[in-house]
């Protein structure tokens, strides 16, 4: 079986689709409202310490769960993570129950090397903060991304953290993407 990459066209095919779909313009993204338009349940629950995020799959159903433990910005972040996962893979069967397919939010989805992973992380990085949008923003790339201060008020702009703000400008101004 051949190994792939990550699909980052694909992503950005749906992404630019899911944002004119739901009208969106100028951040923050109303990512709970985009989930929901595509009949999926998003639910904010205490999932202990171990994950923050879970996917899960039933007979014509799917529910997003968040952990309520973690801040509003991380809440978001693996909201859209996990939408990424919804859109672009199968997950994973869950051995008691084989209808049900689930993917959790754990510490590999942040080490970038499982291209699921790095999928469901871009997707999520690239709907929450557009590259079209902070383009657009005469700020986002006069700021010195290492300065979690000076990063602070264009993070709050897109309801995102300064860690994930500051790592889409920089994978923007080297990769254009």
């Amino acid at each position: 079986m051949k190994s792939r990459g990550p699909r980052y066209a694909l992503i950005k095919r749906q992404v630019t689709k899911l944002l004119s779909d739901a009208g969106v313009t100028a951040p923050p993204v109303p990512i709970e409202k985009i989930i929901r338009s595509h009949g999926i349940k998003l639910r904010v629950a205490d999932l202990g310490h171990s994950a923050s995020g879970v996917l899960v799959r039933g007979e014509g159903s799917i529910v997003i769960g968040v952990n309520r433990k973690d801040p509003r910005t991380r809440q978001r972040f693996t909201a859209a993570h996990e939408l990424g996962h919804a859109l672009l893979h199968d997950g994973d069967p869950v051995h008691y129950d084989p209808g049900f397919r689930i993917n959790l939010r754990s510490d590999l989805s942040s080490r970038g090397v499982d291209v699921e992973e790095v999928e469901a992380n871009h997707f999520a990085a690239s709907i929450l903060m557009p590259s079209e949008f902070l383009l657009a923003d005469p700020d986002a790339f006069l700021i010195d991304a290492e300065d979690p201060e000076a990063m602070a008020p264009l993070a709050k702009k897109f309801g995102v953290s300064t860690l994930a703000m500051s790592l889409r400008l920089s994978r923007l101004a080297s990769h254009n993407g």
